[in-house]
């Protein structure tokens, strides 16, 4: 059965019938890394390269063990009984909710215990409670203070600086912790621009630099410009590199900060509070 299951890897790429697939994805590629559960490890790490060798074939680059997913401390299985649903998650809870769950709940290495109420709880205090705060507070300001019309960053970055900084770094974080399979650690480099984004609000207070704008302090007027593109260019950046994490979220934040005829859409809600509708 082995056999027959372990040289599907090959086959199913063309090997025997000389397909480019296997040229591309096997024979030439520069890393091929192996994906396997833990319990099966000595079938995949042992029997696998050694039928490779016999064969005069590449062997794999790396081999990439995950852990399981647990409910109850029980791995999910259907022989063993401990199943969910993942059409029924969807359907309930959204695709976005599901796959940040996985994202950012499940470790590089080790099990991680699933239930609804731990997926909901994530879904509403990164999505409702600082994701789609974040841009419903920025989009608003700009509307407020700027009518709807994104300012240029100018040239007084100095309380941007870190922010700017952090957006600059993610892309290159996110791709590190992606060659090294850790999603976890991924999705954390993304998030970082929101939590930067939060704390730059905190200390730059917009409000107070507008109502000193409108006092006739041109300094003032100057840095609430500079804050205002620097966290609308935090938002498109997050869109961007969400993208491939959460596609539905990412494209309404685009959307939301992408401007319209020179003025931002207006702000709308861009999430739904899973708690409440669970309760209702």
């Amino acid at each position: 059965m082995w056999w027959d299951a372990l040289g599907n890897y090959v086959a199913s790429l063309g090997y025997r019938t000389g397909d480019p697939a296997y040229e591309k994805w096997w024979a030439t590629s520069a890393r091929r890394t192996h994906l396997v559960g833990k319990g099966v490890v000595r079938f995949h790490a042992v029997y696998w390269p050694a039928m490779l060798l016999s064969a005069g074939l590449p062997l794999p680059t790396d081999i990439l063990v995950h852990d399981y997913l647990t409910i109850d401390g029980r791995k999910i299985s259907k022989s063993g009984g401990a199943t969910v649903d993942p059409v029924a998650l969807t359907a309930a809870y959204g695709t976005d909710a599901v796959r940040w769950w996985l994202l950012r709940e499940v470790p590089r290495v080790g099990d991680a215990d699933f239930t609804p109420d731990r997926l909901i709880a994530r879904a509403d205090a990164d999505f409702a409670g600082r994701l789609g705060n974040l841009v419903h507070r920025i989009v608003t300001m700009v509307h407020r203070y700027r009518s709807g019309s994104v300012p240029t960053l100018g040239t007084d970055r100095f309380a941007v600086a870190t922010l700017l900084d952090v957006c600059g770094k993610a892309p290159a974080r996110i791709d590190a912790a992606l060659n090294d399979s850790d999603f976890r650690r991924a999705t954390g480099a993304a998030w970082g621009i929101v939590e930067e984004a939060n704390r730059c609000i905190d200390a730059t207070r917009p409000w107070e630099l507008a109502r000193a704008e409108r006092q006739g302090n041109a300094d003032a007027a100057e840095r609430l410009d500079a804050v205002l593109a620097s966290l609308v260019t935090a938002c498109r950046v997050l869109a961007e590199e969400l993208r491939p994490f959460i596609p539905d979220a990412a494209a309404r934040i685009a959307q939301q900060v992408t401007s319209v005829d020179g003025s931002l859409p207006a702000s709308t809600p861009l999430f739904r509070r899973l708690q409440q509708e669970q309760h209702a």
